[in-house]
């Protein structure tokens, strides 16, 4: 017996809602990458160590991942509007917090909390959570889209805002950020006050089927301890990634680069994540969702070895723009692929969880980045390192492929 097609849920408002998501996920990606960018002037105005500034990226990622737990079934529960509100005026009022702040404290203070765990938290998982809602046949390109907004505020802001600290100090470039920011942000707020739809097809792949084909696999209980795997194999990824992140525009700057030079490897590396990012849903459609995430840690691991490796601005800008191609791909990747365990009612507290490590792991990669800054007295060993860490991540990936080939 045929069945007959249900009925997309998809309308021109969750399109508009798209656009919106892409603008919000920007400035709210922009806001979390300041430390990173403003690295140099914060150390020259206050003589502190790359490691103990580069504390305030790794406490806003921290904060951002129990944020989206938290903020991830707030979400489920009662919509992403007020959320959306919190997010705008934490991100305002911690960039305004870090701009006076007098001490190293207060700056991971007003990251950690205010950037971190009431803006990112919010503007990441639950932001994805809630744009998919109003998508059922194009939700891969949905999720794809709300991540991008990484790219596109990595592409734009580091630049603008190195350039900015330069003209006009750090406290006046937070300032400006953050007053502009939040009042573009609580507009874009208030899109969300309409409810998606309700579905007519339930996101549902199978979760019975899942059990079964996982409890083949050691050390596996159903899509639960799946979903804890791939959470490692992404936190490890995400470490490499967030270790380059975190200091590639102060490792340009010692490779002799002007400040504004060496920011745009920022801009390269996210820049480059765009491409695979918005690409990633239809070649997950078409070659099959795990075997895209495979392709492109490969590639996430390519540039890795060649950053480790690379001597001169050119070469460096080759590695970071291959780690952003793979970086652009795995991130929404491994939330396509949890997404097909666990029904879209879910989709706020699964996908915050599948993130959930990846953001721990980030925060500690940007932490240990400086620390092996300090250590070596270059970035040479940091570099090696997160090659290390996104090796395993590939490696843990693999080791599901009697599982997840077929998805």
């Amino acid at each position: 017996m045929q069945r007959t097609p249900l009925p997309s849920i998809e309308t021109a408002y969750g399109w508009w809602l798209a656009a919106l998501t892409l603008l919000i996920a920007s400035i709210g990606f922009g806001a979390a990458t300041c430390v990173p960018i403003l690295l140099k002037p914060l150390s020259r105005e206050w003589g502190a160590s790359t490691a103990a500034l580069a504390l305030a990226h790794t406490f806003m990622l921290i904060g951002a991942g129990f944020g989206g737990l938290v903020f991830g079934r707030m979400h489920d529960r009662f919509g992403f509007f007020p959320l959306a509100v919190i997010g705008s005026l934490a991100t305002a009022s911690g960039l305004v917090a870090a701009s006076f702040s007098q001490s190293i404290g207060g700056l991971h203070l007003a990251f950690g909390l205010l950037v971190g765990a009431c803006g990112q938290g919010i503007f990441f998982s639950p932001l994805t959570a809630a744009l998919s809602r109003w998508f059922d046949r194009h939700r891969p390109l949905a999720v794809a889209i709300a991540a991008a907004g990484q790219s596109v505020g990595g592409l734009l802001f580091p630049p603008l805002l190195r350039i900015a600290a330069r003209d006009h100090g750090w406290r006046a470039t937070l300032l400006g950020f953050g007053v502009l920011g939040g009042v573009v942000l609580l507009v874009c707020a208030f899109a969300f006050r309409k409810a998606p739809p309700p579905s007519a097809r339930q996101h549902q792949s199978s979760t019975q089927a899942w059990e079964s084909s996982t409890r083949q696999t050691r050390g596996l209980r159903g899509p639960n301890g799946l979903l804890a795997s791939l959470g490692i194999c992404l936190g490890l990824s995400s470490v490499a990634t967030f270790l380059v992140m975190g200091h590639i525009t102060a490792a340009g700057e010692e490779l002799g680069a002007t400040p504004a030079a060496a920011a745009a490897l920022l801009s390269v590396m996210l820049g480059a994540s765009l491409a695979t990012r918005l690409g990633v849903a239809q070649l997950s459609l078409r070659l099959g969702r795990y075997r895209v995430l495979v392709a492109a840690s490969m590639l996430h691991v390519l540039g890795l070895l060649w950053l480790s490796f690379s001597g001169g601005y050119a070469a460096t800008a080759i590695g970071v723009a291959l780690i952003g191609l793979g970086f652009g791909a795995y991130l929404p990747g491994y939330a396509v692929l949890a997404g097909e365990l666990f029904p879209a009612s879910q989709a706020g507290r699964r996908i915050a969880e599948i993130y959930f490590l990846g953001f721990i792991a980030a925060g500690a990669g940007t932490w240990a980045g400086g620390l092996l800054r300090d250590h070596s007295g270059d970035y040479g060993l940091a570099f090696r390192a997160a090659a290390l860490s996104g090796a395993a991540g590939l490696a843990g990936l693999l080791a599901q492929w009697h599982t997840l080939k077929k998805v």
